[in-house]
């Protein structure tokens, strides 16, 4: 019964994408293409003990790109009658006719031959509210349950499941289920005169990829209370270990500068570098929609064109960047299946899937035992201020922990690294054997050889 759902979902959107289209087509489009995405959400915020705030929704959305005389304009609505869609579609081709001639074709998917996706979750709707809410009051119990933990700043359940169509006049016609789920706690640690805050996150595409209640909440509270006492250590140039909780925001830095249209628009610091090496021999970065426990794969993009998973960074070296349609042509590759799309109402930009730092042979505590002195940074504030494509800058707030001769020796707040990402990259001299992939962008723990770090 659950199959037969999932089925009819699909079914139903890819018939409204495909009645968008004719809709545009009889209203004298010379290209369309419709994305459709239905969903039903949920939210539940929990807090001492209780459910504080439950939201549902359910949405059933249609964007329309049409082009005519060159000229393209994207409507979205979320009135999918016969009727409405007419109307949808005859006002988008007469407005598209006022714009200017632009400097580029709009470019569309055709038929793709893109493998099947399978609903990774297709029980989740029918699970009782009330296994979801044991869920978080099991994380609460846990987290209140470590030592110095003296509240919950909340816990937190998140799902979206449905499905996604596109069809165009070009002869795509695709569509795939979706489950998205997010889980959080938030706790607060105090001590006399002191107070800290820790938490932990995860997002995953089926429950069963969702770490054990228990743990997420104690890890939750031992990450609050681990920092209780720190301080700041003096301005120094030394190794900074980034650990699962922060070395996803260093791969982030670089998802603009591997940007294929950043390339072709020369604003890319990378845009001279593809075949060279830019980063240590150990250090291997790829897009990876394939992945059964990745948060964002999929099986088509965000133009409709098939997924594949693609090495960006292998082995240090620059091998290859983000692409939709337009940048691939011009770069003189194959599309590589690189767009999502951040809703009904939004065209397709160029976005990874799942994006993810290999791992590497050493465990955690090897590395942290074979540095002399260094910080481990385990948390990083403030790191997205200034991205951007053409400049190679990395700066953020931090705390973590201090390293003497391999050991932890105290707690450190206060204080802020910063370094060139190109420096970071080839300064790389140990990755973690401990990727586990609870984000759309993770990693390891790894080690830069050096960056500054100020601090008192």
């Amino acid at each position: 019964m659950k199959t037969e759902k999932t089925v009819d979902a699909k079914r139903n959107a890819l018939a409204l994408a495909a009645r968008a289209v004719e809709a545009a087509q009889r209203a004298g489009a010379d290209d369309a293409e419709a994305y459709v995405r239905a969903a039903g959400d949920l939210h539940i915020y929990w807090r001492g003990g209780q459910v504080e705030n439950i939201t549902r929704a359910s949405a059933l959305g249609l964007g329309l790109r049409v082009t005519t005389g060159g000229r393209t304009l994207l409507v979205h609505t979320t009135d999918t009658a016969p009727d409405a869609l007419a109307d949808l579609a005859g006002r988008a081709v007469a407005m598209a006719r006022t714009l200017p001639e632009p400097a580029e074709p709009t470019l569309y998917a055709g038929p793709a031959d893109a493998a099947a996706q399978a609903n990774p979750d297709p029980d989740l709707a029918g699970e009782p509210l009330a296994a979801k809410t044991e869920r978080l009051a099991a994380m609460e119990r846990a987290m209140l349950g470590v030592a110095g933990v003296t509240a919950s700043n909340g816990c937190e359940w998140s799902e979206s499941a449905g499905a996604i169509a596109m069809a165009s006049t070009r002869g795509l016609s695709v569509a795939r289920p979706f489950v998205t789920i997010e889980a959080s706690a938030q706790a607060v640690a105090e001590a006399p005169g002191d107070s800290s805050t820790g938490g932990r996150w995860v997002n995953v595409p089926a429950r069963r990829y969702l770490p054990d209640p228990g743990e997420l909440g104690r890890t939750a509270g031992a990450r609050a209370a681990a920092l209780l006492g720190a301080r700041p250590v003096p301005t120094t140039r030394a190794p900074v270990i980034f650990t699962p909780f922060t070395g996803y925001a260093v791969l982030a830095c670089l998802t603009e500068p591997l940007r294929g249209d950043m390339v072709v628009q020369e604003r890319s610091y990378l845009r001279a570098s593809l075949g060279e090496a830019i980063a240590a021999p150990g250090v291997t970065i790829v897009d990876d929609p394939t992945l059964p426990e990745g948060p964002a794969s999929r099986d088509f993009d965000g133009e409709g064109m098939p997924c594949r998973r693609r090495a960006l960074i292998d082995g240090g070296v620059l091998a290859g960047f983000l692409t939709d349609l337009g940048s691939a042509r011009k770069l003189g590759v194959a599309p590589g299946g690189n767009t999502g799309r951040d809703g009904y109402d939004q065209g397709p930009r160029i976005a990874p899937s799942n994006f993810l730092l290999r791992p590497g042979d050493a465990t955690p505590a090897e590395i942290i035992a074979s540095t002399q002195r260094g910080l481990i940074v385990e948390g990083l504030s403030g790191w997205w201020v200034g991205r951007s494509a053409v400049t190679d800058a990395f700066s953020s707030a931090a705390k973590g922990f201090w390293v003497e001769d391999g050991v932890i020796v105290h707690p450190v707040a206060g204080v802020s690294v910063a370094g060139s990402l190109r420096e970071m990259l080839r300064a790389v001299d140990a990755v973690g054997d401990d990727l586990a992939i609870t984000g759309r962008t993770a990693t390891p723990t790894f080690r830069v050889a050096e960056m500054a770090i100020s601090g008192t």
